[in-house]
């Protein structure tokens, strides 16, 4: 059973990331990776294929999935909860002549991750922008976030074998 309740899933073929421009809160206007909550009973990795199934139509043959660490979301100083973060290796190149693709949530469209993280971008949520490049790269991410309103005021990369997990190495 899950300890936190949401997810966070980055899309990639590896030079492409799949973003979703969400239609309504959190980040409405925004890009954004692709996730929600965990439903009762569900397990971190099940909640992330799900609202990627939910959020993109993707079926879970059409990738491997990593679960790569766990972001700690503060506001105002405040702990709200954690997010699991994972990272969907898609088998496939992104067609880009999919895309932008109209779904319940917003429209779906690849990106570079260059033009993602660009400094003056200001059109992908500012913590996702900034995760952007270590859900590329690495294996293992933990990291602490401190939001004003919804203006990021702190991101911190922590050390991820601070992050406990069970035998099997999931989060816990």
């Amino acid at each position: 059973m899950a300890k936190y309740r949401y997810t966070l899933a980055l899309i990639t073929d590896g030079r492409q990331v799949l973003m979703l421009n969400r239609f309504k809160s959190p980040y409405p206007g925004l890009w954004n990776g692709i996730g929600g909550k965990v439903e009762a009973g569900e397990t971190p990795v099940a909640a992330a294929t799900r609202e990627i199934l939910e959020e993109t139509t993707i079926a879970t043959a059409d990738y491997d999935i990593s679960q790569l660490g766990l972001m700690d979301w503060y506001v105002d100083g405040t702990f709200r909860d954690g997010i699991y973060l994972f990272k969907a290796q898609l088998h496939e190149p992104i067609v880009k002549s999919r895309y932008p693709q109209w779904m319940r949530e917003g429209i779906l469209q690849p990106f570079s991750p260059e033009w993602l993280t660009r400094a003056d971008n200001t059109g992908v949520v500012a913590d996702v922008q900034r995760l952007i490049s270590q859900m590329m790269d690495a294996d293992a991410i933990y990291v602490h976030t401190d939001f004003v309103d919804e203006r990021l005021t702190d991101f911190t990369l922590l050390d991820p074998a601070s992050v406990a997990r069970d035998n099997e190495g999931n989060l816990v």
